[in-house]
């Protein structure tokens, strides 16, 4: 008569429970295998099920006017407390573009719809390409593409200035500023042409910004300027000021790449106010941002694929390596 148990015990590697002993039969830890399927891959609890992702569901970039006071984050809890009883709540970039309250059509034809997914088709999580902090204003993209996000926020240092995203600020700044060589007043602005050390938490010198202008005097101290940049770092633009001993009263985002804020007009040619948004084509997409439409589900199982095949091989070796560093005990 055959022995289950010895059989359970040759195929001990491959199912949740034993390894054969010449004395005893032993338990051992779980391998990543399981008795109902040679291989089960291991599901990252951040990850996007690819079986939740709508197969129609392709790239989509929201153009989107942030207001001041709106933070660009998926929670709406600030950090500071008002009181010792209650916290300051914010509304959030998601929440407001969710609403649809701002949606501004591009066509006649488009019909009224008060669901968000049903205006963009975006079923997956919305993120924000870049972030403004709560009290700047201005152009600010959304998109249900992660890659793209990437590919706009993370330019490489190796890119040609075609390839990079530059972003345009226009900020009123403190003190009265020139750029002329003959005026002392322009000795600490052109500081900023050659690029400044923000500190080493953020990164320390920042690049040359690709431009940067004067704009006009509202006062006599205080300057409007221009500048120009392709690095995304934190609140990059007031710290570059600051490091300049001039602080950033006022701050405002035009332009990301080719996309700025007069494409935001209703087809009646009114332009949008602060809170307004619409979507992007695919051309639009393309020219301004380098990037091509693609299908998110797709890109979610590739990703997905990626990462657990790169736990499968992980957990191999790490399984190995228990193995040899522990040896078996037997029962007594």
């Amino acid at each position: 008569m055959i022995n289950k148990t010895a059989i359970v015990c040759v195929l001990g590697f491959a199912v949740e429970g034993f390894v054969l002993n010449p004395a005893r039969v032993v338990p051992v830890s779980k391998s990543i295998f399981n008795k109902s399927s040679l291989w089960v891959p291991q599901q990252h609890p951040h990850r996007i099920k690819a079986s939740t992702l709508d197969e129609n569901e392709k790239t989509v970039v929201i153009l989107y006017h942030k207001p001041k006071g709106v933070i660009t984050s998926h929670s709406n809890q600030d950090s500071y407390k008002v009181s010792t009883s209650d916290a300051h709540v914010r509304q959030t970039v998601y929440q407001d573009v969710m609403s649809v309250k701002g949606y501004i059509p591009t066509s006649n034809l488009d019909k009224a719809s008060t669901s968000f997914q049903k205006v963009t088709g975006i079923h997956s999580k919305l993120h924000a390409v870049g972030r403004l902090d709560a009290e700047t204003t201005g152009l600010l993209l959304l998109t249900n593409d992660g890659g793209l996000v990437h590919h706009v926020t993370n330019p490489t240092a190796s890119s040609s200035t075609d390839q990079k995203i530059i972003k345009v600020y226009d900020a009123l700044i403190m003190g009265h500023h020139t750029l002329e060589i003959n005026d002392d007043s322009s000795e600490k602005l052109r500081q900023i042409l050659g690029g400044v050390d923000i500190g080493k938490k953020y990164g320390g010198m920042t690049l040359p910004p690709h431009a940067l202008q004067i704009l006009e005097h509202p006062s006599s101290k205080s300057t409007l300027v221009r500048i120009a940049i392709s690095e995304g770092r934190n609140r990059q633009v007031r710290r570059m000021f600051h490091a300049i001993n001039s602080g950033v009263m006022q701050l405002h985002r035009r332009k990301v790449g080719n996309l700025d804020l007069d494409m935001l007009k209703h087809h009646n040619g009114d332009v949008g106010e602060e809170g307004s948004w619409r979507l992007l084509t695919k051309k639009e997409i393309l020219h301004g941002l380098g990037w091509k439409v693609r299908p998110i589900a797709q890109a979610g199982r590739k990703e997905q694929l990626s990462h657990n095949q790169g736990k499968f091989f992980s957990d191999r070796k790490t399984s190995a390596s228990k193995r040899r560093r522990r040896p078996l005990k037997t029962r007594r």
